[in-house]
């Protein structure tokens, strides 16, 4: 089965190949076939069929005759819905592809590839690393910021090896030409990740509009030196961009970060792997986001910093401004969620419930921002209170998320450890 990350490429290898009048500086998932490709009715017949032939895809007649092919991503989605599931019956309504995390999902992307569930590394998101800086505000980013974790459990499930390619050590050039040797002669079975500044992408959507924006995402060669090709899975978008442009983006002092791996071991992760990331992931007395948050405020409060000067309450203005990338990955209990629920066929309604729960989750940081900032500007100290009752009403959701995931995850591990367990019956002995 094909990713919409895969198809997406195919879908510009076609055109690149057969369709040498067309301008593809401008191809992307969310390009539009005729207005921005220049792709007429005839071309656009001439790349389905290319599609199905060349890259055994296909499509129903009746998507052929009724739907409109009027993007990139609609054609790719098309295609990718058409596909066969291995398991319909274990099919959930909920996004999917959601974003969490940039550098997982780079990781998460590879795995699809290959039909294996890919939910059970998010397992790591919903509590990985915060950083509160030592003057009291939140980060989603530091120098040297590590991964080890996702990298060294990515290989224990799923047979895969991250190596890095960027050093800390060595001149920025340096790791620049490296980068540039890699994309150059990557191999088919090699990932590239690479970190850069969003906001020197302007053409790309910076939806917290930072500067800068460090962002992993993933870089392969085209048929032109001086063209790459992106894959964002964090983001959902495919495409090309200039080789200088993405360099560009790479030089820029804040970022820093690089990994290259080969999926050629890739391999299903075993129960007992499962179980045991699990149980390292899974932190049932702590809550790292909000623990974060209630520090910040009672420091601004306190007006102290970790280095013991003075810290103006007026600071918390800012203190949480990483809050909403932070946020976004408690929705990684849905993809939890998802995996037990499919693995033991549970009530879909229940599932939807513990959506609303996560969703409400991930909101009430919106709210304690909103009051931070209101303290912070009016400097009226009563809205702490009011920003301590939502910190603890986060607790007592996070709570119940986490009691219920540990729940289904016993009930999961119970069937899955079973079948192995069970006493081999004896053969009777022939007389």
């Amino acid at each position: 089965m094909k990713t919409r990350e895969q198809i997406i490429e195919r879908i510009y290898q076609s055109l690149a190949a057969n369709m040498k009048h067309l301008d593809l500086g401008g191809f992307h998932s969310d390009a539009r076939l005729r207005e921005d490709l220049g792709l007429d009715s005839s071309d656009t017949l001439e790349l389905l069929v290319t599609l199905e032939v060349e890259y055994d895809l296909s499509l129903p007649e009746s998507a052929i005759m009724e739907k409109d092919f009027t993007t990139v991503r609609a054609v790719a989605k098309l295609f990718f819905d058409a596909q066969p599931r291995a398991n319909p019956d274990k099919l959930l309504e909920y996004e999917e592809d959601i974003k969490l995390h940039c550098f997982v999902s780079c990781l998460s992307e590879v795995i699809k590839r290959f039909d294996f569930d890919q939910r059970t590394l998010y397992f790591g998101v919903w509590d990985s690393e915060i950083v509160v800086t030592d003057k009291c505000t939140i980060s989603y980013h530091i120098e040297r910021i590590s991964h080890h974790v996702f990298i060294d459990w990515y290989e224990r499930l799923f047979g895969i090896k991250v190596e890095a390619w960027f050093d800390h050590d060595i001149d920025r050039e340096e790791n620049v030409q490296r980068l540039v040797s890699l994309v150059e002669n990557r191999t088919p079975d090699q990932h590239i990740m690479v970190m850069l500044d969003m906001h020197r992408l302007p053409e790309r959507v910076n939806e917290f509009n930072k500067d800068p924006f460090p962002h992993y995402l993933m870089l392969g060669p085209t048929e032109k030196a001086d063209t790459w090709f992106v894959y964002d899975p964090d983001y959902r978008w495919e495409g090309v961009t200039t080789k200088e442009r993405l360099l560009h983006a790479a030089r820029h002092p804040a970022v820093g970060g690089g990994y290259v791996f080969s999926d050629q071991n890739a391999r299903e992760p075993r129960p007992a792997d499962i179980r045991a990331y699990f149980e390292h992931c899974m932190l049932l007395d702590r809550h790292l986001m909000t623990e974060a948050v209630r520090e910040i405020v009672e420091a601004h409060l306190k007006g102290v910093d970790k280095n013991g000067d003075e810290l103006p309450l007026s600071g918390l203005r800012n203190a949480l401004d990483d809050a909403p990338i932070l946020s976004i990955r408690k929705y990684s209990y849905e993809h939890g969620f998802a995996f037990f629920w499919r693995e033991l066929e549970l009530e879909e309604a229940e599932f939807d419930h513990w959506c609303e729960v996560i969703d409400e989750l991930a909101k009430g940081y919106t709210l304690i921002q909103f009051n931070a900032i209101k303290l912070a500007t009016t400097g009226d100290r009563r809205i702490g209170d009011k920003i301590f009752s939502v910190l603890d009403q986060q607790v007592e959701r996070e709570n119940r998320i986490k009691a219920r995931m540990q729940e289904v995850f016993e009930m999961w591990c119970e069937k899955a450890f079973a079948k192995q367990e069970a006493p081999v019956p004896e053969l009777e002995v022939a007389r």
